[in-house]
């Protein structure tokens, strides 16, 4: 009997463009490490486990395929003829009979090799010499090509490097919760020893210990000094306290200890709040300082890098610190009519042929965005030292209001559409995924969370108070607040514990998330996941629904936020009071909730003036009849 490992199904699919994966973002030593493992016959799982830091087989298997793409992706762009040869493993059972050529192509998937590679790789299986020979020449091919690789491509992690780059999805989302947004933030928690993972939602013991070793595969264990670096004795003679040996000359040392602390405070005051040496490590750690979530952090990640790409390309290799007022409202003009040459070609992935940092031109809001957070960044870097003026508060960062957008047009389903959607769902077959849409429709739609407050929402949040179920929320901008809970809401919640297997909420474990992992109902998801789950199934939906031509249209686009403006507008229709709407969906004020939701007052501006004008339609019309004698 033979037996074979590809990485790819077929020639075509390893050919196509890698996108980017869950396990896979950024390719550093310990994925090469990894593969050459593999190359030398070792288990797969116990690879995965030393130097991806995954412990599941299903999961393994993933990040497996995604690494072998991602590597095979950068061979073919080197120009390595050989580029199939990653992840690719040919094992032949003793005593096995020798197939025919064709049979052990046909065996091993090998229809995209040219006939010579084909040969070779039989009689690499197949040797005169099976003792000594078998598979050790294609195990040194690919050991060769992957050191070549490594040397071309591999990333060295650095302290200054997002979590998200090097851990995978959901780990990362938990880590950035507890305010670990780079390797070096969670280096140094990790090296102050205890229990340090104690602030990360559903990670103990076993899963720290991974997280840890995984770290130490990325980056050197920070040393925490044992002794404190000043001498507490040292403290008096600093600053000019006389000492018992040294009574006499009290005045003396008063005068010199003012000068030292003089000279302490010029140089604290000259020193740099920021230990960077470039502009990228400064954007870094204004992101790490400035972003309260893995989805804030991307955000900003992206717009820095556009801002900083735009200035290589367009200014010439200007730095930020040489931005001037004219290069602000270049940049905004530019942000307005972005030029063909920087946009992407579909589906070409980073560094790929065709790839640009814009998919298309911005949108009137994307762009006012764009313009607000470059503007915070250079603020905060002004405020940390690192530039010593900020060209953008000269800049009137004002773009207006969208002429296009409709006011009164809300990204939200109407209660028509939301009845097709149910019925579309309730009509498929019993499935975890089935029931997951099914709670997140009816819970949000009644609730009026974020994605981001239901993906780390837990059933240790709700509880039963005198006035009713509530649960507490950690939502926007680190601020907790307590939701109402209504029945539909708490019936969704219900049905869907007991399709995973836990039971009611008071009996269910307080740890479990509100949304849980197909797989396991104990795990949870992340954003992406939840995204894709519900934007996959409105899309369904709609398309067989029996709706009008014209909603159908405009629901095509419909995403996990949309059931949030569900929530507001449906709460508008059955004359919820705007204060009660604002609270429920943590609004920082009522001007925002009235902004987007404010049908009211318009319905009550719209009927009082129409009255004072119908009033005075009507006396005009009487004063311009004829009198009569």
């Amino acid at each position: 009997m033979t037996s074979a490992h590809a990485s790819s199904s077929s020639p075509s699919s390893a050919m196509s463009a890698p996108t980017s994966g869950r396990f896979v973002r950024r390719l550093g030593p310990h994925h090469f490490a990894y593969l050459r493992a593999c190359a030398e016959g070792l288990h797969l799982g116990e690879c995965a486990r030393r130097y991806l830091g995954i412990e599941h087989g299903h999961e393994a298997k993933t990040a497996h395929q995604e690494a072998v793409d991602a590597v095979r992706a950068v061979a073919r762009r080197r120009g390595e003829s050989a580029w199939r040869l990653v992840g690719l493993t040919i094992r032949v059972a003793s005593g096995a009979s020798r197939p025919s050529l064709d049979t052990f192509a046909e065996q091993h998937d090998l229809d995209g090799f040219s006939e010579g590679e084909v040969v070779k790789l039989y009689t690499e299986a197949f040797p005169a010499d099976r003792k000594t020979a078998r598979g050790q020449r294609l195990r040194e091919r690919q050991l060769a090509l992957l050191r070549r690789l490594e040397v071309l491509s591999a990333e060295t992690p650095q302290p200054s490097d997002l979590v998200a780059g090097w851990f995978e999805e959901a780990l990362a989302a938990r880590l950035v919760t507890a305010g670990l947004l780079t390797l070096g933030a969670l280096n140094a928690r990790i090296s102050a020893g205890g229990r340090w993972f104690a602030s990360l939602p559903a990670v103990g013991i076993a899963k720290a210990r991974r997280i840890e070793r995984h770290l130490a595969t990325l980056l050197p264990r920070d040393v925490q000094p044992t002794k404190p670096l000043f001498a507490l004795n040292a403290t008096p003679a600093l600053f000019g306290a006389p000492s018992p040996s040294r009574a006499s000359g009290a005045h003396t040392d008063e005068a010199s200890g003012i000068r030292v602390l003089e000279e302490i405070t010029q140089v604290a005051l000259a020193r740099p709040l920021l230990d960077v040496d470039s502009d990228g490590q400064a954007v870094q750690s204004w992101i790490q300082a400035r972003a309260g979530s893995l989805a804030t952090a991307t955000l900003y990640q992206r717009d820095a890098h556009r801002l900083l790409l735009w200035l290589q390309y367009e200014r010439q290799g200007a730095t930020l610190a040489q931005m001037s007022v004219a290069d602000c409202g270049a940049f905004m003009a530019f942000l307005q009519h972005i030029p063909p040459r920087w946009i992407s070609r579909v589906r070409a992935a980073p560094g790929t042929p065709g790839w640009a940092p814009f998919r298309g031109q911005l949108s009137h809001a994307s762009c006012r965005q764009s313009i607000i957070i470059i503007a915070s960044m250079f603020a905060w870097l002004q405020s940390a030292q690192y530039l010593s003026a900020n060209p953008w508060v000269l800049v009137n960062q004002a773009t207006g209001d969208d002429p296009g957008k409709k006011m009164l047009d809300t990204k939200a389903l109407s209660e028509a559409a939301m009845l097709e959607v149910l019925r579309f769902v309730d009509g498929q077959k019993p499935s975890p995924s089935r029931a997951r849409i099914r709670f997140t429709l009816l819970f949000v739609e009644a609730v009026g969370l974020r994605s981001a407050e239901l993906l780390s929402a837990t059933l240790g949040d709700l509880r039963m108070e005198p006035e009713g179920w509530v649960m507490q929320v950690h939502g926007k901008g680190s601020k907790n607040r307590i939701a109402a809970v209504p029945g539909q809401a708490l019936a969704a919640l219900q049905a869907y514990l007991a399709v995973r297997g836990l039971g009611s909420i008071q009996e269910a474990p307080p740890g479990a998330h509100l949304l849980a992992s197909t797989v396991d109902p104990m795990e949870p998801i992340g954003y992406q996941a939840l995204y894709e789950h519900v934007r996959g199934w409105l899309a369904k939906a709609v398309r067989a629904s029996c709706l009008p031509a014209n909603e159908r249209e405009r629901l095509a686009g419909a995403t996990t936020h949309w059931l949030r403006h569900t929530f507001g507008t449906r709460a508008i229709a059955r004359q919820v009071p705007l204060d009660v709407i604002q609270a429920q969906m943590g609004h920082a004020s009522i001007q925002t909730t009235t902004a987007i939701y404010g049908r009211a007052p318009i319905k009550r501006r719209v009927d009082e003036l129409g009255k004072a004008f119908q009033c005075l339609q009507g006396n005009s019309h009487q004063a311009d009849q004829p009198h009569t004698n």
